[in-house]
């Protein structure tokens, strides 16, 4: 290959690295720059009730905000199961300054309701600064509404009637909203660092491959030219082979989730009760993103050991094996996204532009898959007692994972279960583009590129290691 020739591969390569990074920003949107505040104020246990807000009532409650864009506020009551007239007034004041107000009317509101103040715009700039929630009421005596309080902490906030003081306490109150993300408010910013970065990157590879130095971006650039051919004719093999006197053919790709899923949501969904919205979709995503991780580390752990004789007799770079696996399962998982989309129109979900965003998460699951791969690979050839180990590790391992159930269900205590299990981190968020219509937010993004690129750095330093005994063992 001549400098040219790398060159352009290097200005084309970066070029679509920059053309990613500007569709990621206008993909992601809002979810790139904000997303739930940590910091919001969780409604505390009532032990006490205030005095009706009737005319002349007032309340006030002060609190410190840590938000950085308050959206929403919930004031829990009670209206002693009573028909209430007048109105509530709501109020939230920083100092003298009116931030946000709403006018409820008592006869609407019933039992178990919370009363609502929620701005049409955020809250922001009042971070550190002490609000005031003040409410008052015109209700007549006997027929007004009281708030829900907790009397066991202290506070500045006094209830009066017509001037006399009647108590202090905390009402008990709620505070939601969001919080900035550095990543999203600094998008620019760190984009051109990471594509500086990516730009040195390639400048030191071609500068090393010009000054006949090794570089192992061009050493992977020129096996890919090198052995298409047979990585095409290998994938090729593969995708026949596993079709091969069947009547369906490549039909099967497309039955087999459809049918998978159909017993299972039946099983799931009426023998065994959930509150999953659209689960059809929840379940087949699940469904698809597994089979595409069980289908890939199963072909891999036959890949070297099941080419022995291929191997032995010419020079091939051992690794084509477990990526052509890799490659053909990658059809068989792109076909199988096309009842996965039927199946989300006839649960009525509209195709948003987050659904792009879910490739991301899709090819992370590809590299991890082959990291994985590339391990049983390797150690197939020296323990064949791994197929074996490996069904059981593969069906514990889809049992840990929320496919056909809410991960709502696993106990606190469990719960390092799904924040350590990259499948289910994977899945989750292809959930999150494909169910809600919207991007997970960049941490997201983040943990699955790192598991997958570690995964797959593991996986070749392992393979590697091995390779050069397996014809010893073979």
């Amino acid at each position: 290959m001549n400098k040219e020739t790398l060159r352009k591969i290097y200005i084309a390569v970066f070029a679509v690295f920059v053309g990613l990074l500007t569709a990621f920003y206008f993909l992601a949107g809002d979810q790139l720059k904000y997303r739930d505040s940590r910091s919001n104020i969780n409604i505390s246990d009532a032990n006490s009730a205030s005095s009706e807000l009737t005319r002349g009532a007032e309340i006030n409650q002060y609190f410190v905000n840590r938000i950085d864009r308050i959206k929403r506020i919930e004031l829990e009551c009670t209206t002693y199961y009573r028909e209430n007239d007048g109105y509530v007034y709501i109020y939230l004041f920083d100092n003298d300054e009116l931030l946000a107000k709403t006018v409820l009317k008592a006869s609407r509101i019933k039992e178990g309701d919370k009363l609502v103040l929620e701005s049409d715009d955020y809250i922001e700039d009042r971070v550190g600064h002490q609000l005031r929630l003040y409410i008052t009421g015109t209700s007549s005596e006997g027929h007004g509404i009281s708030l829900l309080t907790q009397t066991e902490y202290e506070s500045n906030e006094l209830y009066y009637k017509d001037g006399n003081y009647y108590g202090a306490g905390t009402i008990c109150f709620s505070v939601s909203g969001e919080e900035y993300i550095f990543t999203g408010q600094h998008y620019w910013q760190v984009a051109s660092l990471i594509s500086a970065g990516l730009g040195l990157i390639l400048l030191f590879s071609y500068y090393k491959y010009v000054n006949k130095g090794f570089s192992y971006i061009v050493s992977v650039i020129l096996a890919i030219k090198r052995y298409a051919f047979l990585i095409s004719q290998l994938v090729s093999r593969d995708f026949k082979t596993k079709y091969k006197r069947s009547v369906l053919g490549v039909f099967w790709s497309f039955l087999n989730p459809l049918l998978t899923m159909s017993v299972q949501y039946v099983v799931f969904s009426t023998l065994f009760r959930n509150d999953i919205q659209n689960y059809a979709v929840y379940l087949l995503a699940g469904i698809v993103s597994y089979s595409f991780f069980n289908e890939v580390t199963t072909m891999c752990l036959q890949s070297i050991s099941g080419n022995a004789n291929l191997i032995k007799k010419v020079y091939i770079p051992k690794y084509i094996f477990p990526l052509s696996r890799t490659i053909s399962s990658m059809v068989n998982l792109f076909i199988s996204l096309i009842p996965l989309i039927l199946i989300m129109f006839v649960s009525g979900l509209t195709l948003h532009k987050s659904f792009i965003l879910m490739f991301f998460f899709l090819m992370c699951l590809v590299v991890f898959s082959l990291g994985i791969g590339m391990i049983l690979s390797a150690l197939m050839v020296f323990f064949r007692d791994i197929q074996f180990l490996w069904s059981v590790i593969v069906m514990v391992w889809q049992y840990a994972t929320p496919i056909f159930y809410s991960p709502n269900i696993i106990p606190p205590k469990f719960s390092f279960i799904l924040t350590f299990n990259p499948i289910f981190q994977f899945i989750k968020n292809i959930r999150i583009c494909i169910m809600d219509g919207i991007s997970p937010e960049p941490r997201a993004y983040a943990y699955c590129f790192l598991c997958a690129v570690g995964c797959l750095l593991v996986g070749s330093f392992v393979f590697k290691k091995t390779q050069d005994k397996f014809t010893l063992y073979l």
